[in-house]
């Protein structure tokens, strides 16, 4: 596992990064194009995502428990939310 945890990662270009199994809890990605960027099992506990840019990024099984990011958005623009620990503690549905 990579260790990104509280990383100051605002408005950086990481579009199609492989962070799969990446910790990036606390980490602040405002801003930042993780367009196509593969995040499967990735931990964003409490990560700033707030105006990221998620458009078909793989949040496959990903937590993002207490993470700054609106579920509406989360909803529309990744390619993948199966599994994933939602901001609210939720878990999305498997489909």
């Amino acid at each position: 596992m990579i260790h990104l945890e509280g990383a100051n990662l605002q408005g950086a270009s990481l579009r199609e990064a492989n962070l799969e199994r990446t910790d990036l809890s606390r980490a602040n990605l405002q801003r930042a194009n993780l367009m196509h960027a593969n995040l499967q099992s990735a931990r964003l506990y409490r990560a700033d995502l707030r105006g990221a840019n998620l458009n078909g990024t793989n949040l496959e099984r990903a937590n993002l428990m207490n993470a700054k990011v609106d579920t509406e958005q989360l909803e529309k623009q990744a390619a993948s939310l199966q599994g994933a620990t939602m901001p609210d503690g939720s878990k999305h549905p498997k489909s």
